[in-house]
């Protein structure tokens, strides 16, 4: 306790001037240990959670930009998919007849006359089955061109193959009335397609 008191009593000794620099030092010294011991730690805290809030908002801006284009690649899909059940509904499934095809574009008022229809062996590929068919065809050449228009938009996907066009010659002895009218004799192979399935 005495130490205390002459503590005391030398503190009231001491000139006033002397008395604030030593309460400033202190506090100085009271202030930078408070700084050192919580405020940098929690500066430094702040800095990394900045850091990992920047690399967080980065994710976020990659995710972002990943939905944007799984959603563009969702919209393509459907599409697509759209589009692959348009072309699945040209290609003929196996059940359409394609020379019941041929004869009804025929018949139509066309001016050509079916003479044979004969279907080859299919031909397995990865997707499809390719079907050759192998007809011969008696009309005029602006006939048989109005009906090539006319199968094309039989909305099925058939290819046309070699072709041949021959004029017929018509005997006067054996020339008959119905035949007189048709010009050309036209073969022609064509390949039909059935989705595989």
């Amino acid at each position: 306790m005495e130490f205390l008191i002459s503590l005391y009593e030398r503190w009231l000794e001491i000139p006033r001037w002397q008395k604030w620099l030593i309460i400033s030092a202190i506090g100085a010294i009271i202030f930078a240990l408070l700084y050192y011991i919580r405020i940098v730690p929690l500066q430094d805290t702040l800095e990394a959670e900045k850091r990992r809030m920047e690399s967080l908002s980065l994710v976020v801006n990659r995710l972002k930009t990943i939905e944007r284009r799984k959603l563009d690649l969702e919209k393509t899909i459907r599409k697509l998919e759209r589009r692959i059940e348009q072309i699945e509904s040209e290609l003929p499934s196996g059940r359409e007849d394609v020379s019941r095809i041929i004869k009804s574009i025929s018949d139509a008022d066309s001016g050509v006359q079916v003479v044979s229809i004969e279907r080859g062996a299919p031909v397995e590929k990865k997707y499809y089955v390719e079907v050759p068919y192998s007809l011969k065809l008696k009309a005029t050449y602006p006939e048989f061109l109005s009906w090539c228009e006319k199968l094309s938009r039989a909305n099925r996907i058939l290819n046309f193959g070699d072709l041949s066009l021959k004029a017929i010659e018509v005997d006067e002895k054996d020339k008959k009335l119905e035949d007189e009218r048709y010009t050309t004799l036209v073969e022609l192979q064509i390949k039909a397609f059935n989705l595989k399935r």
